[in-house]
């Protein structure tokens, strides 16, 4: 009797055969993400937005730019090199930062410092003239004196990192940041200051502040009887002619050792400690905005960059700040103490500026209420400056506070404007 097999149920899943209906609940149950048409439509854009990044012309001006800011740090080592033109050297490096920002520059200036140092200490490259010339100012000595005394050879160029860099990368951050030509000048200065005093703190506290004064002093008197020497040796090859002339040869070389001991005893002991520096730096600072605004060719929109004369002001009240100053002074020619003078006579020099460019701006409103050509303007102010400095900066200065009560400038001012309006 053969038994008939039972009937196959529909839905029933036959043995060793693929079951359809369970592989498709598998892959419902799995869950597999698909690729939507929006997601790659947008991976597609995003694309072509990294390709417009990284466009080819971009990658070369950066660069471009890159390289550009590694010859401008080679032309602060070349400019500090030349003795000549070391008080420029910051230039360069504030133009990085406007540039690149205060963190590249930082870098750049690292490097330049790393391969001056190098070369300085292996003696690569020699100085067209005597960089020792730069060590008469004490804030650069002390950075030789720190290197004496902690046997770091070539130490002494470090001043080029402090002195020139760091100054470069705070004016070019201030100027970078669109802060008022007064208020970077003023900032300016006080950086200044602070980077002249605080290696003059470290070497004293180092190697004891009378060892680094009396080093400095007979390092300034040997240096320049060094100079009247060579000079002297020079001329002695030309004795002969000298006598053609009429030149009595011991008569110069009496007239040269004057000149260095006024040198010595009115300039470098005198008047630099007492507001010279300050003075020299004020020319350095608008020196180096005006090559700034040359290398830019007006390019740049900075406040600093685009300042006039005539829009300059200052309040009335910083007029006790001169007073006082300058009373300071006075009482100190009684009380003779060295570091009061130092104080008061930098103090003066910094509050007098002010009214001085205040007593210039009045001087230009009245010349263009006149109509005298700029060329004529600038040529005349180069004048006195060069043959009367003293006369006309102390004449400026008192005009700038007159003009407190005189209020010269704001009758001008109106005058101009009512002028303007007919």
């Amino acid at each position: 009797m053969v038994l008939a097999a039972p009937a196959q149920q529909e839905g029933t899943p036959i043995p060793g055969k693929f079951d359809k209906s369970k592989f498709g609940d598998l892959i419902s149950r799995m869950k597999i993400p698909t690729i939507k048409v929006d997601y790659l439509k947008n991976a597609h854009l995003s694309m072509h937005a990294l390709k417009d990044r990284i466009s080819v012309p971009d990658i070369q001006v950066e660069w471009r730019e890159l390289g550009e800011c590694f010859l401008l740090a080679l032309l602060s080592i070349v400019l500090y090199v030349s003795v000549v033109l070391a008080e420029l050297a910051f230039v360069p490096i504030m133009i990085i930062v406007i540039k690149r920002g205060w963190k590249e520059a930082l870098i750049y200036l690292g490097v330049g410092t790393f391969l001056l140092f190098y070369m300085m200490a292996q003696e690569i490259v020699r100085f067209p003239l005597d960089n020792e010339f730069l060590l008469l100012s004490p804030t650069h000595y002390s950075f030789s004196f720190i290197e004496n005394i902690t046997g770091l050879k070539g130490g002494r160029f470090l001043d080029f990192f402090f002195i020139y860099g760091c100054f470069g990368i705070f004016l070019g951050y201030f100027i970078s940041r669109n802060y008022k030509l007064n208020y970077v000048v003023f900032f300016s200065l006080a950086v200044y200051a602070g980077i002249a005093v605080l290696p003059l703190l470290i070497s004293g506290f180092v190697g004891g502040f009378h060892q680094l004064f009396e080093g400095y002093e007979r390092f300034v008197n040997l240096k320049t009887a060094s100079y009247v020497d060579n000079y002297l040796d020079y001329l002695k090859n030309y004795s002969a002619v000298l006598t053609v002339r009429g030149i009595e040869y011991n008569e110069v070389a009496k007239k040269l050792e004057m000149a260095a001991e006024i040198y010595r005893t009115n300039v470098i002991f005198g008047i630099a400690p007492r507001g010279g520096y300050l003075v020299k730096q004020i020319v350095v600072i608008f020196v180096g905005i005006g090559i700034v605004r040359l290398y830019f060719k007006r390019r740049l929109s900075k406040a600093a960059l685009s300042f006039s004369i005539k829009n300059y002001r200052i309040g009335d009240s910083w007029v006790w700040a001169v007073v006082i100053s300058w009373g300071i002074i006075y009482i100190n020619l009684h009380l003779k103490s060295p570091t009061l003078g130092i104080l008061s006579w930098n103090a003066a020099v910094i509050f007098s500026f002010l009214f001085f460019i205040r007593g210039l701006a009045l001087i230009k409103v009245l010349a263009d209420r006149i109509r005298m050509p700029q060329v004529f303007q600038y040529l005349i102010l180069l004048f006195f400056l060069f043959y009367s400095f003293i006369i006309f900066v102390t004449i400026v200065t008192g005009i700038g506070v007159a003009d407190i009560w005189l209020k010269a400038r704001e009758h001008l001012e109106k005058k101009n404007e009512n002028r303007s309006d007919s």
